[in-house]
């Protein structure tokens, strides 16, 4: 297992420009805000940006359909905001966007699982990727590489991903960005670990493997 926080070494400009464009990707892969993609593909979590950017995506016409994932994670970190420990991720999202006025007919819930991994895994049996050329997925923006290469890894080749992320953190009162992560040690190492679980899933083949490691790290 990675530490979540693992000691960080020094690094150089170099080194924090090519993490950034590891862990957070490159601004080419970020979608746009007038795409259209076949599906919004959202990542387990407890956090309000993954409904609340779900939904402004939704309602600005970038597809017509979402498919949410996630059940229940024993031991997971829950948002503050959040009140249904006992309530699969996926439910409560929907519940959410049900609310926010998006039709049910819009969702397929994927319902069983408790990683990223699994979230792609499990959706694959409820959900026909065949019929998708672009995917626009929604995520932690700290997690956005690690959990493309993990769609890229276990979903057609022929599909094209484009990340919406939101930028949150596992402290309450700093957030990580992919602009500011470089500021604090915390978050220094946060995104380091990071690293460390891409090249980790890479070699272990839950995901597409960096084509290099960073120089030095």
């Amino acid at each position: 297992m990675i530490p979540k926080c693992p000691d960080v070494p020094r690094l150089t400009p170099d080194q924090i420009k090519a993490l950034t464009e590891v862990v957070f990707l490159k601004t080419d892969q970020l979608g746009k805000e007038h795409e259209t993609c076949d599906l919004l593909f959202v990542f387990g979590g407890t956090h309000p940006g993954s409904w609340e950017t779900t939904f402004q995506l939704y309602q600005n016409g970038l597809a017509s359909h979402i498919l949410l994932t996630g059940g229940i994670k024993p031991g997971a970190i829950l948002h503050p905001t959040w009140k249904d420990k006992n309530r699969r991720e996926s439910h409560v999202m929907k519940e959410k966007l049900l609310d926010l006025g998006v039709p049910e007919k819009a969702i397929t819930l994927e319902d069983r699982s408790t990683d990223s991994l699994e979230n792609i895994l499990f959706a694959k049996d409820v959900y026909d990727f065949s019929k998708v050329n672009k995917l626009a997925f929604i995520c932690k923006s700290y997690a956005a590489g690690r959990q493309l290469r993990t769609l890229q890894k276990q979903l057609p080749s022929s599909i094209s991903f484009l990340s919406y992320p939101f930028d949150t953190s596992i402290w309450e009162n700093q957030v990580i960005s992919r602009s500011n992560w470089m500021n604090e040690q915390d978050s220094r190492s946060y995104v380091y670990g990071e690293y460390l679980r891409i090249l980790h899933y890479g070699t272990k083949g839950d995901i597409v493997p960096l084509d290099k490691n960073i120089s030095g790290l």
